[in-house]
């Protein structure tokens, strides 16, 4: 993983989480690429729910990549075409986005039903978690029907 910040080993590991990955429009493409299986930059655009524009899905995406939370592959039969996957870091970070669920489910009144959706992975994390990243490690692609962005 590339050098995140020459800072990185001064500052304590929440302001360095917070670096890498506070800001409004990450968790949200983590969700929706982890828990919603969107793949593509179109998918993303036009079911995220909360609105983001063309321009910071493509900002965030690269910055998602950078950190080294997502990884893309190319689609062989649509060269400009990518599909987005979690790495093994975006998947380990799932529980902290389910931890920032819960607390927003318990002091303020998000949509009920997406509170239902997260509510197994919260009230019983340790099982219904492993379960979801053992099928999002298990759903990173081979190689072999599309190009990797990276070499491993």
């Amino acid at each position: 993983m590339p050098e995140l910040s020459k800072q990185s080993g001064k500052i304590c590991p929440i302001g360095l989480a917070a670096e890498l990955v506070c800001d409004k429009w990450m968790p949200i493409i983590l969700r929706d690429i982890g828990l919603f299986e969107r793949r593509s930059f179109n998918q993303i655009l036009k079911h995220n729910l909360e609105g983001i524009s063309s321009g910071s899905l493509a900002a965030k995406l690269k910055r998602l990549e950078h950190v080294g939370l997502i990884r893309f592959e190319r689609v062989i039969e649509h060269r400009q075409k990518k599909l987005y996957y979690l790495t093994q870091s975006g998947i380990d970070f799932l529980p902290v986005l389910f931890a920032m669920a819960a607390w927003s489910t318990k002091w303020h009144q998000p949509n009920k039903d997406f509170a239902a959706m997260i509510e197994p992975y919260v009230t019983s994390p340790g099982s219904k978690m492993q379960e979801l990243q053992a099928e999002l490690l298990a759903s990173i692609p081979n190689g072999s029907a599309i190009n990797s962005s990276r070499k491993p």
